[in-house]
């Protein structure tokens, strides 16, 4: 059996990289591959036969392509032009009469679908699986008018292994992590709602911080949790002592960080308060208290809350700004 995986692997968002974890760990293959756009960052991550080029992008439905199955594996990869791209693909592999999985996807952003074509919503029929993490990506799919039985997953990613290697480095002490993005959307809001935040985080005063750095794009500023975090810390932890904070280092981040380390560290928090909704996945099912916080515009740490509302830690909430 050879097994192509795609997703938005490579661009340094480790919560894609723990989709294809999670995908890899459901369709076992004797011979695996996978598309990354940067196969370094990946092979740090998962161990597989080789890896295809990122280009084409959106490849025309003769391109020839070799493999047994494609699994079109997780993260929130149906808006836009990056959904065109992976149903492009998805249209190939079956032209080329591999089987399809379109495995743990989400599709809840901001995109109104008009790139979907009818040849698009056939390939979305004839796929073996069609599987979405959460009911808001599950209604989106429906008004597409999609016919078939579309599963829902829940973030099955929620279920890797940890690895507390790096908590070695960690005092024994009350630990708050701090999880936010770098997004325009998400400071415009924390800047309308600076009471409200400061008044969450003068509860955990005394704690020391660890910076929770999940994505550090290689292409969107916008998606570097290291210049966010710094922000955020300027607005309202200056008095706060930050551990490890080697996270805050580009260059160590690359070379040391993977989903199943972020976990470990994340599972050594007392309390995480997150924008990112992996990093809440993470924190949920390791037993620690999340404060997640949701700008109005974004269903992400939503989806995570409400999708996993039957193990969510004692004392746990939701912020909506």
């Amino acid at each position: 059996m050879k097994t192509l995986f795609l997703g938005a692997y490579g661009f340094g968002n480790l919560g894609d990289e723990a989709c294809l974890i999670e995908a890899m760990e459901s369709f076992p293959s004797d011979e695996s591959w996978v598309r990354s756009v940067c196969e370094e960052h990946t092979s740090k991550m998962i161990k597989c036969v080789g890896y295809i080029p990122w280009e084409p992008a959106c490849p025309k439905s003769n391109f020839k392509i070799n493999f047994d199955r494609v699994i079109l594996g997780g993260g929130g990869i149906l808006n836009g032009t990056s959904g065109r791209d992976f149903m492009s693909w998805i249209i190939v592999a079956q032209n080329n009469k591999a089987k399809t999985y379109i495995h743990n996807i989400g599709a809840a952003g901001t995109d109104d679908f008009k790139w979907v074509t009818s040849e698009m919503l056939n390939a979305f029929e004839k796929a073996e699986e069609l599987s979405v993490r959460d009911i808001y990506s599950l209604k989106a799919l429906k008004n597409l008018g999609i016919k078939r039985d579309i599963q829902l997953t829940k973030f099955p990613e929620k279920n890797i292994l940890k690895d507390i290697t790096l908590t070695q480095f960690l005092p024994n002490e009350k630990i708050l992590g701090i999880s936010v993005t770098n997004g325009d959307v998400f400071f415009n809001a924390v800047k309308k709602n600076k009471i409200k935040i400061q008044t969450i985080i003068d509860k955990y005063k005394g704690m020391k911080i660890l910076p929770i750095i999940s994505t550090v794009h290689k292409f969107y500023e916008k998606e570097n949790d290291i210049e966010g975090f710094k922000k955020f810390y300027e607005l309202f932890l200056k008095d706060f002592q930050i551990i490890f904070p080697q996270t805050l280092y580009k260059e160590w981040w690359y070379n040391n960080m993977t989903p199943q380390k972020l976990k470990g560290l994340i599972s050594k928090c007392d309390v995480l308060i997150s924008r990112r909704k992996h990093n809440c996945v993470h924190a949920i099912s390791s037993g620690v208290k999340t404060i997640g916080i949701s700008p109005i515009e974004h269903k992400g740490v939503a989806t995570a809350f409400e999708s996993l509302s039957d193990i969510l830690p004692e004392g746990s909430e939701l912020i909506s700004l």
